[in-house]
């Protein structure tokens, strides 16, 4: 149970006369992933305006600060809050509720969710994003990176009004490639990336990045690349994608090279530190090529599996962890996924790799718990202000729950693999971005999630209307 009180309050039990605080949050655990790592049972952060002050032991924290509020959860885990790595804020939520389920993967991405954003409505956008941010904070998930996407303002004014921390990157492609993209002048696609920049990088109070995008390799011409990386660079701005890692054909001889990998390569993509995802196939010696650049690769095993995909069964993300790769994870969307739980996406990584390898080491608890927090932090070129609880950073975090018989026996006794695997994001109980409580006891701070909802049902019909209209449930239901 979450005790949130203020300081004038009598009942609260504290010493500190001396420095001012605006929060102290209290914690069974604290999960700092400082570089030792270190769980801190029994802690306390202190926060002031937008950075963490102290975290320390409870008594000694209540000891030195008094806060303006006051927020104990001593059955609760406090980490860093989780950074989703790929993302679709805009277009990935009007179009789920089964309406992607079981189709297959070219009819899912090329018939219609690539028909669905080329259609979509500022409105939808905003509506989309604003239930996408929500579900993401009410898992504890405090930063996304978006994977390239239409309506850049409105992506933005809902993470302004949600009290969200985000890159954006608007949609580039300027060939219709695999998804059937409306082609475009290199000059038109370089020209809005730069005008979304102009507009949005460090909006939102600097909660929000600007990033410039390669959709994916089929749909990006070498003019388009290279534009991309002397813009990016230019600006000293991030790059993000998807790169697929398209597997060739059976019937032709295996090439010693991954082509898009290669042309990548070539033009300087891969030193610009890119965030790309979606690796499924990758020969030996490109396994190793791209673990010697600077690249993230993002992992979205969710979409995989649910979409037949086959990057984790017959993929390369172990391969890729092994040879020293830096890995980050990414919900991908509500309509893809069906989830925007990034601590179930952490444990479909730690747990499928190792039985489709049939090798229990692989993707270790520790390593995936790394990726949603301080990897990320690095791709997000936000190392030094995200990622961690310590002392000068960011107060971006998250407190979850750990008081049920699911975090049995031994509560605290190894809280990050029991929130992994035993847990879910469903029990964020609490989450703080940019010092501010934008969850408190599981509701919303900044938005009504009941209106958010009769939004997306409202959106959501005109947008299905477009696109053929809603998919019958496979069993009826009676009225």
């Amino acid at each position: 149970m979450t005790r949130i009180q203020a300081m004038e309050d009598s009942s609260v039990e504290t010493n500190g006369t001396g420095e001012p605080a605006d929060l102290v949050i209290t914690a069974g655990a604290i999960a700092t992933m400082d570089a030792q790592r270190q769980i801190q049972l029994d802690g306390a952060v202190a926060v002031r305006g937008t950075r963490i002050v102290a975290v320390g032991r409870r008594a000694d924290i209540l000891a030195r600060y008094r806060p303006e509020t006051l927020i104990e959860e001593p059955g609760s885990l406090l980490t860093p809050g989780l950074i989703d790595a790929h993302q679709h804020p805009a277009s990935g939520y009007l179009v789920g509720g089964g309406f992607l389920d079981e189709l297959p993967p070219e009819r899912r991405l090329a018939g219609i969710m690539a028909p669905h954003e080329k259609m979509l409505t500022p409105h939808e956008a905003y509506v989309g994003s604003l239930a996408t941010y929500a579900e993401m904070i009410r898992h504890g998930t405090t930063t996304f990176i978006d994977a390239g996407s239409p309506q850049s303002a409105e992506t933005v004014r809902a993470a302004e009004r949600t009290g969200m921390r985000g890159v954006i990157v608007p949609r580039t492609s300027d060939l219709p490639g695999m998804l059937g993209r409306e082609p475009a002048t290199v000059r038109e696609v370089l020209g809005h990336a730069d005008e979304v920049y102009d507009r949005f990088n460090g909006s939102a109070g600097g909660r929000i990045q600007v990033w410039y995008g390669l959709d994916d390799p089929t749909s990006v011409s070498d003019e388009l690349i290279q534009g991309v990386v002397a813009h990016a660079a230019d600006r000293d701005t991030g790059v993000a994608g998807h790169f697929i890692g398209r597997r060739p054909p059976s019937d032709i001889a295996q090439p010693e090279r991954n082509a898009d990998l290669e042309r990548y390569e070539r033009f300087g993509v891969l030193e610009l530190a890119p965030v790309l995802a979606h690796i499924g196939w990758l020969p030996e010696g490109d396994v190793k090529r791209l673990a010697d650049t600077p690249a993230f690769v993002a992992h979205c095993p969710a979409t995989s599996l649910l979409g037949g995909q086959g990057w984790v069964a017959h993929g390369v993300i172990p391969d890729l962890a092994a040879a020293g790769t830096e890995l980050v994870l990414g919900t991908d969307a509500a309509a893809i996924s069906r989830f925007l739980d990034l601590v179930r996406v952490m444990y479909l990584a730690a747990v499928c790799h190792k039985d489709a390898r049939r090798d229990y080491s692989v993707m270790p608890v520790t390593s995936v718990f790394e990726m949603a927090t301080v990897n990320a932090a690095k791709a997000m070129r936000a190392s030094d202000r995200l990622g961690s609880v310590e002392a000068g950073k960011t107060a971006d975090l998250a407190l979850f729950d750990l008081s049920s018989l699911a975090y049995r026996p031994f509560q605290f006794g190894n809280p990050v693999a029991d929130l992994v695997y035993a847990g879910s994001g469903a029990d964020a109980t609490t989450v703080v971005i940019d010092g501010r409580v934008v969850l408190r006891d599981r509701v919303l701070t900044t938005v009504d999630v009941e209106e958010v909802a009769e939004a997306v049902d409202e959106a959501a019909g005109p947008a299905l209307d477009k696109l053929g209209g809603r998919r019958p449930p496979q069993w009826p239901i009676s009225r």
